[in-house]
């Protein structure tokens, strides 16, 4: 019982973490309007909220050997919650992008730490489950933004509403963090113990190190540890094709391709959507079927979708399906590559996650804005072009990686 009430939290702080994701996209045209910023200013929100996720991210393992999941949940909601809050209040733009600190402090924190729990309790299942309730959030944040500025004439109304959620879902999990020391005790050992930096599974205990030497031996450990800059590169290119694909896509809709604001939204619901539903349907298959099939079937139709998003004909027609195809094959790739993380790295694996979630917002940040930048000074036609080369890439790390196994530990 303390467990499904757990996974039922779990569930819902990842269904916290995806609301905001979809916001930013829907809402830029206006907001860049209302700034005067240049298309590529999206990046200065993501990229400052990235510095803020990159150090939660691979810190994720310290801090939770210091305060236990929970609570973490509950503070990365109330910083996520409290800065939406204020992107919505704020009547200057670079006030906006210094809430991108605590948004990201928030968010790396929680969505490394949910991972690690999830890969090394439960099966690969609920790993894509995990990820559909991120899809629902993501799926559910354009449509409030979209209505807010079709109906309220204002993307503030959508930031405002989302920080309401975002904090009501704070108060519940205020009021059940005693399920996580039920399920501690439940369990022998202490899930949540972090492993060192600098310690793999056949390496002498770790002496204590000041911040300089543990980053030292962790930049060492990426190079050392066989296949951990692959895992690293994986997400990297992962996310920032997600991303671009999110980020970009409406502006590309409505500048490109003249399509309504009505139907922009729609249609990034649609993506987000069957990101969604790709991860339900991909949790009752999977354990049959195999990660490395689900991963490769993903892939073929996603490089159909971006193909069909390539033709510039029939914009009412292609362009939906496109993104419903891109986002159907992107579905299992991140969960079940993180899923495998413990395969790939045995008692390294807390660590691993961390850095891998790092690299994934660096991916976040990076990619989207050099997809802003080179169109800026061209043409966002170009936008599905680099979406795609980054999903090959992905692709080719995965594969590199898919060939690494964890030692065996005495």
């Amino acid at each position: 019982m303390v467990t499904t009430l757990l996974l039922i939290i779990i569930y819902l702080a990842y269904v916290s973490l995806g609301l905001p994701d979809g916001l930013l996209g829907i809402a830029w045209p206006e907001i860049r309007q209302v700034f005067s910023i240049p298309l590529a200013g999206a990046g200065y929100m993501t990229i400052v909220g990235t510095i803020g996720a990159v150090i939660s991210s691979f810190s994720s393992g310290h801090i939770l050997k210091k305060i236990g999941t929970g609570p973490l949940v509950l503070i990365s909601c109330c910083l996520t919650g409290f800065a939406i809050l204020g992107f919505g209040l704020s009547q200057n733009f670079y006030f906006m992008v210094a809430l991108n600190i605590p948004f990201g402090l928030g968010a790396g924190a929680v969505d490394a730490a949910l991972n690690h729990y999830v890969a090394k309790n439960f099966t690969s299942r609920h790993m894509n489950w995990l990820h559909a309730c991120w899809g629902i959030g993501a799926s559910i944040g354009p449509l409030i933004m979209t209505a807010a500025i079709a109906y309220t004439d204002t993307w503030r109304n959508g930031y405002l509403t989302v920080s309401g959620v975002q904090l009501t879902l704070a108060v519940i999990f205020l009021f059940t963090l005693s399920l996580w020391t039920k399920q501690e005790k439940l369990n022998k050992a202490d899930i949540h113990a972090a492993i060192p930096v600098a310690c793999g599974p056949k390496d002498p205990p770790c002496e204590k190190k000041s911040l300089p030497q543990r980053m030292s031996a962790g930049v060492m450990e990426i190079f050392h540890r066989k296949g951990l800059s692959a895992a690293m590169l994986t997400f990297f290119f992962y996310v920032g094709a997600e991303v671009t694909v999110g980020l970009w896509s409406p502006s590309f809709f409505r500048f490109q391709r003249g399509v309504s604001i009505e139907n922009t939204g729609v249609w990034v619901f649609m993506y987000y959507s069957c990101i969604t539903i790709g991860r339900i349907v991909t949790g009752i298959f999977v354990e049959k079927t195999g990660i490395r099939i689900v991963l490769r079937v993903g892939s073929v139709v996603s490089i159909i979708g971006f193909i069909l998003l390539l033709i510039p004909l029939q914009s009412t027609i292609l362009c939906p399906i496109a993104m419903c195809l891109i986002g159907l094959g992107f579905a299992p790739m991140y969960p079940c590559v993180m899923q495998e993380t413990p395969l790939r790295f045995g008692s390294f694996s807390q660590i691993a996650v961390g850095y891998q979630m790092g690299f994934s917002n660096i991916g976040y940040t990076g990619l989207p804005i050099l997809v802003a930048l080179i169109a800026q000074r061209t043409t966002l036609w170009l936008f599905p072009i680099f979406a795609l080369v980054f999903f090959i890439a992905f692709i080719f790390f995965r594969e590199k990686l898919g060939r690494v196994v964890a030692p065996t530990e005495n």
